[in-house]
């Protein structure tokens, strides 16, 4: 997997004070998809999965909730992705 297939480039481990996942809208491929309520292909090397993008700070930090399930399960909420 390459990291052109990925919407958003996250360690999917990585948390913020409120229990979510988090990255920054510079690693997004495509920054105008990210916005609340969108779902993104999230991920580096090691995983990825599909998340819901909860909000985006001013400073440009992205937060998110990672999808229970496999991509495969959730690619139907991925349209205009490449997952």
């Amino acid at each position: 997997m390459s990291s052109r297939d990925l919407d958003i480039e996250a360690d999917l481990n990585a948390q913020d004070d409120d229990g979510l996942g988090w990255s920054t809208i510079a690693e997004a491929h495509q920054p105008d998809r990210v916005k609340p309520g969108a779902f993104l292909l999230a991920g580096n090397r090691q995983g990825r999965a599909v998340v819901r993008v909860v909000a985006v700070d001013d400073d440009g930090q992205v937060h998110f909730t990672i999808l229970p399930g496999s991509v495969e399960k959730n690619r139907h909420l991925l349209r205009g992705t490449v997952a």
